[in-house]
C-alpha cells in the first residue's frame, strides 16, 4: 500500500491573503507552498532603479533585457479578485498606481523606438484607449476583462481614491509628465511617497514655476486638465498649490495670483545617449 507524506513549507507571505499551490514531486510526496503577492513591489523597484535616470527612462536598455518587467507584470495579472478584496485601501491604491506605470512602460517598450507615446495610437484609438491590460476582474464595475490606461486613471484611480496627489505619481512616458519615481509605490508608506513625488514635481522649474514678486504661477497643464480634482481637495488649484508647494508660503496670503499653464511636451521621456 502506498503512503503519502504531506510536507508544508511556509514561505514569506507579502499580503493578507494566501494561496495554496500544489506542486507534483515524487509519487511518495506532496508539496504545498504558501505564496502571496509581494506588497513591497520589489520586482518593480528593481526595474525602476536600473532604468530611471533623473527624470528620464532608459527604454532602449529595458527593451534589450525586459525579463524583470515582464515578470513583475505577470504578478500583477496573477492577483485574483478574491485576494484583491482582502487588501486595505492603501495597498489597492499603490497597486493601481504601479500597474498604470508598469503597463505604460510595457506599451512603450513594445513599440520602441518611438518619438512620443502618442505615436502608439492611431486615428481610431489613442494609446490610452487600447484594451490591453488583463486586470478587469479587479474592477468588476467596469464589466470588461481587458482594461485601458484611461480606465485605470479615470475610472479607478481618480474616482475611487479621490486624491489629487495621484497626478504626481502616474507617468505618461512624456517629458511633460511629473518625473517618474525610481522606486515602486508601497501601500505601507504611500502617503510619504506621494508627498515626496508632489514635492519633486512642484520644485522642478521645468514643469512648474512660482514668482512671488510678480504674484505669478506658471504650472503644468495637468492642473488645467484635472482641475476638478484639485478643487475637490483644496477648494481651488491655487489653494492646492499653496498647501503642497514647498517654500511658497506667499501663495496662502496672496489676495490675487495670476495662474498660467505651460505648454505640455509629449516627447518621449527617453534617456539621452
Amino acid at each position: 500500500m502506498n503512503s503519502f507524506l504531506a510536507l508544508v513549507f511556509v514561505l514569506p507571505v507579502f499580503g493578507s491573503s494566501q494561496t495554496c499551490v500544489p506542486e507534483a514531486q515524487d509519487p511518495e510526496t506532496k508539496l504545498v507552498e504558501v505564496v502571496g503577492f509581494d506588497h513591497t513591489h520589489k520586482a518593480w523597484s528593481t526595474v525602476l532603479a536600473a532604468h530611471v535616470h533623473d527624470d528620464a527612462f532608459d527604454y532602449k536598455g529595458l527593451k534589450k533585457d525586459r525579463a524583470g518587467l515582464d515578470a513583475y507584470i505577470a504578478t500583477l495579472a496573477a492577483v485574483t479578485a478574491e485576494d484583491f478584496g482582502r487588501w486595505n485601501k492603501s495597498r489597492r491604491y499603490a497597486y493601481w498606481i504601479n500597474a498604470y506605470n508598469a503597463y505604460t512602460i510595457q506599451r512603450v517598450v513594445d513599440g520602441y523606438p518611438v518619438a512620443s507615446i502618442k505615436d502608439l495610437g492611431d486615428e481610431k484609438l489613442s494609446v490610452w484607449d487600447r484594451e490591453f491590460i488583463p486586470l478587469g476582474a479587479l474592477a468588476p464595475d467596469l464589466k470588461k476583462s481587458m482594461l485601458t490606461l484611461n480606465d485605470i486613471e479615470n475610472k479607478i484611480l481618480r474616482p475611487v481614491f479621490k486624491d489629487a496627489r495621484v497626478h504626481a505619481a502616474i507617468n505618461c512616458a512624456s517629458v511633460g509628465c511629473p518625473p517618474i519615481r525610481a522606486e515602486a509605490y508601497v501601500g505601507d508608506t504611500l502617503d510619504k511617497q506621494l508627498d515626496a513625488s508632489v514635492k519633486a514635481w512642484l520644485t522642478d522649474s521645468r514643469r512648474n514655476r512660482f514668482d512671488a514678486d510678480k504674484k505669478l504661477i506658471e504650472v503644468s497643464q495637468v492642473f488645467d486638465w484635472f482641475k476638478d480634482d484639485f478643487i475637490r481637495d483644496a477648494g481651488s488649484v491655487t489653494a492646492w498649490l499653496a498647501k503642497h508647494a514647498p517654500d511658497q508660503k506667499w501663495l496662502a496670503d496672496a489676495k490675487r495670483v495670476e495662474l498660467k499653464f505651460l505648454d505640455y511636451s509629449w516627447k518621449l521621456n527617453d534617456k539621452r545617449p
